[in-house]
């Protein structure tokens, strides 16, 4: 699929958002400047939170928006193994009463698996306009911990 420019890629985020269930985790990948974090804006405004919160949390390496359910935005860029990923308590919040998004999901294969849905964003010639393509479904979040 094609994302145009921003608007569009905000309300990508905000229908992955709707469908998305508690529990649920997102992986965001793509290079730097694609449109990770716009995306998860999208997200914050479609489950009725302030989009002008969202900032991303490359230093603070994750950040909780309040939305209904909330969104736990993580960013793993900076992080240099999986063991990384216990230090900022990844696992007690993800699949959790949140959706999380994870930018930079791709540099830990090993988090494939415990992905609901991988977003691959990357750009598709000059200007705004992305190239977007989704694996996996949504709503599942809760089940996966029964």
């Amino acid at each position: 699929m094609s994302c145009p420019d921003v608007a569009a890629t905000e309300e990508l985020g905000a229908a992955i958002a709707r469908e998305a269930r508690p529990g649920d985790v997102i992986g965001l990948c793509g290079p730097l400047g694609a449109g990770k974090t716009v995306l998860v804006r999208g997200a914050v405004r479609g489950l009725g939170g302030d989009p002008a919160l969202v900032r991303s949390p490359t230093f603070t390496l994750m950040n909780v928006y309040p939305c209904v359910p909330p969104i736990h935005h993580f960013d793993l860029y900076r992080l240099a193994s999986a063991d990384d990923l216990e230090g900022i308590g990844f696992h007690e919040f993800a699949h959790a009463d949140g959706v999380s998004f994870v930018e930079w999901a791709d540099r830990f294969p090993e988090l494939g698996p415990q992905l609901s849905l991988r977003v691959d964003i990357g750009f598709a010639g000059r200007g705004e306009r992305r190239r977007v393509s989704l694996t996996g479904s949504l709503g599942k979040g809760q089940e996966q911990e029964d």
